[in-house]
């Protein structure tokens, strides 16, 4: 106990000691270009159920029920909230704000005998509560070098055997789990320098011809399994000039994916975004012509490390705690870092929206229970209750970013109106009567939508 106490003293020292106030992002062009981007112009031609358009002087009420923006969450990480009495209101919050959930395929999980998958039955819940809420799924990861069972990672084992588990772990996931709509092919290939060389995965990672070769190889046998779904290139920085030179081998070979994913866990001073940083990245990503994700995203309302070494010191400490079984040692969540947290957030999110080739916006953990790296970076605190980054997102998702409208049919039948794209229902009230219908706002679709009422 003295000597955490110590390391935690030790820690503390090389933190920034003094809260931290968000210098708001100026987001010059930001609203103009929300409005250009993820806004339409709405057309109906409206009709009674008897087939009479609707006269004039009737009132309407329009309200956007979802967005076709993808605005994400993990369900890969906040193990400890299913054991929770409150798990039923995390979903429910978790809903309320996304349309769009990651969920884990971490192998050593499911798998801990060869050949021998259990799916965990958590995950599985997770899993089909998100695809009963309709939203889209992304499988975490189809690859990646790191949680994987022993037998993947043997310093004795043969490449070839190793091969044979990967390809099958690849087929199995594909063919068994069709619902999963995304897949990150290969998580952050390039970080398979970080393993040691002995290991099994990286010695079949080098076998292959390392990175780039390691993408095309998967990227093709994936396609091959399932031509359908869509496939996600991730890294873990926005400034690894190897991450363009892996997409841009990709594309050269023909070995098609559709999403760039970037990751932005901003858990030190070196790996925090300003508004530039972001900007560039979005900029330098866009011009390889695919749909960017920002696919995991952290922002701590805690102290943030100046260096690498003092987090990696912190992370050794709170790896060292799993791996016995201990509590995990966690940084406190302050009031003060709390209202930087959700500031910097909200500034985050209205630039990256505003950006056109920025398709999805995932938070990754969402609870301080027990989270990741010992870092509290949740929308919620560890006992469920909403911190103000969750106030922040709900407003803009679900209030500034969400369209809701009356008014008076001015031409009979006629409702022209501008909406952020998405799922929308019309309501129509005449002689006592509510009648209703759905429709969609999309880009793709720029023609007048017809529509024919049905009584409520």
């Amino acid at each position: 106990m003295k000597y955490f106490s110590r390391l935690t003293a030790l820690l503390s020292s090389a933190l920034c000691l003094q809260a931290e106030v968000h210098v708001p992002w100026e987001l010059e062009g930001a609203s103009e270009r929300i409005a250009a981007h993820r806004m339409g112009d709405i057309e109906l031609r409206v009709r009674l159920p008897e087939g009479i358009f609707v006269p004039v002087g009737t009132d309407f009420k329009l309200v956007q029920t979802e967005h076709d923006f993808q605005f994400g969450g993990s369900l890969a990480a906040d193990w400890e909230v299913p054991k929770k009495e409150w798990y039923p209101k995390f979903k429910q919050q978790f809903a309320n704000l996304f349309n769009y959930a990651t969920i884990d395929f971490y192998w050593s999980v499911h798998e801990k005998k060869r050949r021998q998958w259990q799916y965990n039955s958590e995950s599985r819940e997770k899993l089909d509560w998100a695809l009963g809420q309709g939203m889209r799924l992304r499988g975490h990861p189809l690859m990646w070098h790191e949680v994987l069972p022993d037998f993947l990672t043997d310093s004795e084992r043969a490449i070839k055997a190793i091969e044979s588990d990967v390809m099958h772990h690849v087929r199995r996931l594909l063919e068994g789990y069709p619902e999963i709509d995304e897949w990150d092919v290969y998580n952050e290939a390039i970080g398979i320098k970080w393993r040691d060389k002995q290991e099994g995965i990286r010695r079949w990672f080098e076998s292959v011809g390392g990175v780039n070769a390691v993408s095309e190889k998967m990227l093709q046998a994936a396609r091959l399994i399932r031509p359908d779904a869509r496939y996600i290139l991730n890294h873990y920085t926005d400034l690894d000039k190897e991450y363009e030179e892996q997409i841009e081998h990709c594309l050269k070979v023909g070995a098609d994916f559709e999403v760039v994913g970037i990751q932005t866990h901003m858990l030190t001073e070196m790996d925090s975004m300003d508004e530039s940083r972001l900007w560039r990245a979005l900029e330098k990503y866009a011009r390889f012509g695919k749909p960017l994700h920002l696919s995991e995203i952290s922002i701590v309302s805690c102290e943030r490390f100046k260096d690498w070494d003092s987090y990696n010191a912190w992370k050794d400490k709170v790896n060292a705690s799993d791996a016995r079984g201990d509590p995990r040692p966690t940084l406190d969540s302050t009031p003060e870092l709390e209202l930087y947290q959700a500031d910097l957030t909200r500034d985050f999110y209205t630039l990256a929206f505003s950006h056109p080739a920025v398709e999805a916006i995932i938070w990754w953990t969402i609870t301080d229970l027990k989270p990741w790296r010992g870092m509290p970076a949740g929308l919620l605190d560890a006992q469920g209750v909403p911190k103000p980054v969750y106030k922040a997102l709900d407003q803009l998702i679900n209030d500034q970013w969400r369209t809701r409208l009356r008014g008076k049919i001015t031409d009979d039948g006629s409702i022209q109106a501008r909406g952020f794209y998405g799922s929308y229902s019309l309501s129509i009230t005449r002689a006592d009567k509510e009648y209703m219908a759905d429709f969609r706002l999309s880009r793709s679709n720029t023609d007048p939508v017809e529509i024919t009422l049905k009584l409520k």
